[in-house]
């Protein structure tokens, strides 16, 4: 029983240094798990700690661009994407009119409308509408989505500091960025 006391006091004596050991030190505390106003949360790395409330707006402000070009980023992605699936299609068809069959007229002209080719596609039906691999374009798609996940990342690390106004920032950035460039993902 003695060994039970002395190894209870002995694990409650390195609890209480080493949480006196990690407040003491700025850089080994914790952050809270709950929503929080501090002005002076460290954004991404220590070096971008804010220390007065300017900088900490200056702060909130990089991170409402930072959504506003994700926003943007997520369009300029959905844009290339819809114009190389447009240029593939005019691809296909224009291979399609020149392999159908053409037939011949009673007096000797070769006429058959588009509507009319008979074409069988030579994938099965559930990727007859993808378009093939091509490094001109999905490199640069591929590109897009790097810059997209990247500065995605980043805000989701900016909102995982639980602060509330950098939560508001990226939040309010993205619904501003909505605002400017959503109309252009519309299909009409």
């Amino acid at each position: 029983m003695d060994n039970m006391s002395s190894a209870t006091s002995a694990v409650m004596a390195m609890s209480t240094s080493t949480a006196s050991s990690m407040s003491s030190d700025p850089s080994m505390s914790m952050s809270s798990m709950s929503f929080h106003n501090s002005v002076s949360d460290f954004l991404f790395a220590n070096a971008w700690t804010p220390s007065t409330r300017g900088q900490y707006a200056g702060t909130c402000i990089f991170l409402i661009v930072l959504a506003v070009i994700y926003r943007l980023i997520h369009v300029l992605k959905h844009r290339m994407e819809r114009y190389y699936n447009a240029l593939a299609r005019q691809y296909a068809r224009s291979i399609s009119i020149s392999t159908a069959s053409l037939q011949t007229d009673k007096d000797g002209t070769f006429e058959k409308s588009v509507a009319e080719a008979n074409v069988k596609p030579d994938r099965p039906l559930q990727f007859r509408n993808i378009r093939p691999w091509r490094l001109s374009t999905d490199f640069p798609l591929a590109l897009v989505q790097f810059f997209l996940s990247g500065v995605g990342y980043l805000l989701m690390l900016a909102v995982m500091t639980f602060n509330v106004g950098y939560f508001l920032s990226v939040i309010g950035g993205i619904f501003l960025g909505e605002l400017l460039f959503g109309r252009f993902t519309s299909v009409i």
